[in-house]
């Protein structure tokens, strides 16, 4: 509901701003009324400067008003704290003994004013950039006037030494006179009306320019959270799945997931080293994948198949964000899933975090959302009885089939895993409502790329270091220059790649920033240093220049490490213009085709 809120407001403001420049005309002629009609242009252009200067107050006090009430909830700038910042506090935060429907108000509150205020100072930026339009036109209004009082007055005298010398000249020079004066006042009629119409069109194509790039926003905010977004299966089930849908077994597969993992449990039962493992299961990828990024993958099974001895208050645990230990732990790679079994010390710990998944009535799901980033997203939809009047009990709705991946299990056998006291296994023990009839399930997400155990500082992306040519650094993109040196290493490094619109069209903007025919952005800037700092760490590896490994994970590292080197996150918005990234739209939906 939370985040349907948010939702519902952005949607609200996206559509305002598309018609606030006719709120704001109707808003002048407001004012205007009761001021009466202006004696000239000059003064009506110079009434509608003073009545932009009377919302401009107007605008600005409700702004001060809006932001008291939009800062009330957190004490700060609401859009300072990330959505899921109200249920942090209203399950493990701060307001836990408040009651539930005073906290929602009182934030929702704060959501309405703190898109109000954000509207309003979107009106304040319209009418300052709206002023010295109209300041333009006052003063081209009174030179016209002065240009026909010089003219008429020209006139008169010419006409005034014409009477005296003949009055056939005289009639002759006003007639000449005359036809000047109609040419000029005509052109310089023609030239305002031009520049109206000039006016008018720009002010149409910045609007359409601001509402497609607001659609474009929510529809890649929309995307961005589906792509993070897995769907749980079944109670007692145990399923691979990607965002996009479930990952089918291979056809004729001699041994299913479920007794792969029994197994596992039994073959580690005969070990005593810390550092061993069992696979469970093998991955293959579908050629049709190509050579984007691979998608992770999450694996969800019944918690009593890893641990039949679990407390019997993991919703209180989950409450109170806790932990439990288990005696085994799964861990993913791009390869392959494992069983291992957890050592309190010497091996892989035994704590698995516990957290609660609740009901969303408005999406008929049970839910939960990570806290990383970017946060991932817990769905199990539910779906009610033919013969039933109530969304519970639970029931799923059925996961699409994903082909870009299938599972294998594989025969049970223990393997050194030396590494396992470093990794980071991003897993969990989920816990439905008590009174949904669901049994507890075990979660784990992968890491698509082999040997990926550090999650970046600054990226949020998980990467190998060891892999990566060399450690991070401290650097600066925002010092960069371009020169012919730096754009050539740029195109060096991009066409050992697949052929990339976006990259086409930003190589290009280098070339002209190069030639002074366009201004550099920040944008440009993070293209340009990235590419230079990820071709140092290919060659730091060993990686010929035009050559392009067959291992994505050869990539991911160097790729991660350069976020790091910069401390920047990991978004495309961040390297790419829009419209290289509306041509990488266009060339990805082609070559689906």
């Amino acid at each position: 509901m939370i985040a349907r809120n948010v939702k519902d407001q952005e949607a609200t403001f996206a559509t305002k701003l598309q018609s606030m420049p006719e709120s704001i005309a109707k808003s002048i002629t407001a004012i205007e009324q009761n001021e009466g009609s202006p004696a000239s242009e000059v003064d009506k252009i110079e009434q509608h400067i003073r009545s932009v200067d009377t919302l401009i107050a107007q605008k600005t006090q409700a702004v001060a008003a809006q932001k008291v009430i939009a800062d009330k909830y957190y004490y700060g700038d609401f859009f300072g704290f990330p959505t899921m910042q109200f249920i942090k506090d209203a399950i493990s935060g701060s307001k836990t003994n408040y009651p539930p429907d005073k906290n929602y108000k009182e934030w929702y509150a704060s959501l309405e004013a703190a898109y109000a205020a954000k509207y309003s100072n979107r009106e304040i930026n319209y009418l300052n950039a709206l002023k010295p339009h109209l300041q333009a036109q006052a003063n081209q209004a009174r030179a016209d006037a002065e240009a026909k009082r010089i003219a008429d007055e020209a006139a008169v005298a010419e006409a005034a030494r014409a009477a005296a010398e003949a009055k056939r000249i005289a009639d002759e020079a006003a007639a000449v006179e005359a036809a000047r004066v109609a040419t000029e006042a005509a052109a310089a009629e023609a030239a305002r009306l031009a520049a109206e119409a000039a006016a008018a069109q720009a002010a149409r194509l910045a609007a359409e320019a601001a509402a497609a790039q607001a659609a474009r926003l929510v529809a890649e905010a929309a995307a961005f959270k589906a792509a993070h977004t897995f769907r749980l299966t079944a109670a007692g089930a145990t399923q691979l799945s990607t965002a996009a849908g479930s990952i089918a077994v291979t056809a004729g597969s001699g041994i299913t997931l479920e007794a792969a993992i029994q197994a596992a449990k039994v073959a580690l039962g005969t070990v005593v080293s810390a550092a061993t493992a069992v696979g469970i299961g093998a991955l293959t990828y579908s050629e049709s994948l190509g050579n984007g990024e691979l998608p992770a993958t999450m694996l969800d099974l019944p918690a009593k198949q890893l641990a039949p001895d679990l407390p019997g208050n993991l919703l209180e645990v989950a409450a109170a964000g806790g932990t439990v230990d288990v005696p085994y732990r799964i861990y993913g790679d791009q390869s392959k899933y494992s069983v291992v079994a957890t050592q309190v010390t010497g091996g892989l710990a035994p704590t698995v975090p516990v957290r609660a998944l609740v009901l969303d009535p408005l999406a008929n799901a049970y839910t939960f959302s990570t806290t990383d980033t970017p946060p991932i997203t817990l769905i199990f939809p539910i779906a009610a009885p033919g013969d039933s009047s109530t969304a519970s009990p639970a029931q799923p709705v059925e996961n699409p089939v994903y082909a870009g991946i299938t599972l294998t299990p594989i025969e049970v056998k223990a393997e050194p895993f030396p590494i396992a006291r470093q990794l980071t296994i991003r897993d969990g023990i989920y816990v439905y409502p008590a009174d949904s009839g669901l049994p507890p399930i075990y979660v784990v997400f992968s890491n698509p790329y082999e040997g990926a155990t550090t999650k970046g500082e600054h990226s949020g992306r998980m990467y190998n270091p060891d892999k990566a040519g060399g450690p991070t650094q401290d650097l600066d993109w925002t010092t960069a220059t371009v020169t012919q040196e730096g754009i050539d290493l740029v195109k060096l490094h991009t066409s050992r790649f697949d052929t990339s619109d976006a990259n086409k069209i930003m190589l290009d903007r280098l070339e002209k920033i190069l030639s002074g025919q366009i201004s550099i952005t920040d944008i440009d800037k993070r293209f340009y240093t990235h590419e230079i700092r990820e071709l140092e760490r290919y060659r730091a590896l060993g990686i010929a220049d035009g050559v392009k490994p067959n291992d994505d994970a050869i990539w991911n590292s160097a790729h991660t490490a350069t976020l790091e080197d910069y401390r920047l996150k990991d978004g495309f918005d961040l390297f790419y213009t829009t419209e290289a990234i509306e041509a990488d739209d266009a060339q990805v939906e082609r070559e689906a085709k």
